[in-house]
């Protein structure tokens, strides 16, 4: 999981102000598997990840898309 904290803090710290919702929920689709098997809340995982918890929406909306989106090899 420190891998997807750090992926999470990377994507809100690094972007654009008005693109941090977007990666915010890239990330999530992207690690969407890893995070559902965890036994952590989303509150829990952005806590860890030192992204405010207003952008737990964002990564409801990536786990929930996951489901329709295959991650090319290259981005995973």
């Amino acid at each position: 999981m420190e891998r997807i904290f750090t992926e999470l803090h990377d994507a809100y710290a690094n972007s654009a102000s008005g693109q941090k919702s977007y990666m915010v929920c890239l990330t999530s689709i992207k690690n969407a598997r890893r995070i559902i098997d965890s036994e952590l809340s989303l509150r829990q995982i952005l806590e860890c990840a030192g992204v405010p918890q207003s952008f737990a929406n964002c990564m409801s909306i990536g786990l929930n898309l996951s489901k329709y989106v295959d991650v090319k090899e290259e981005f995973r």
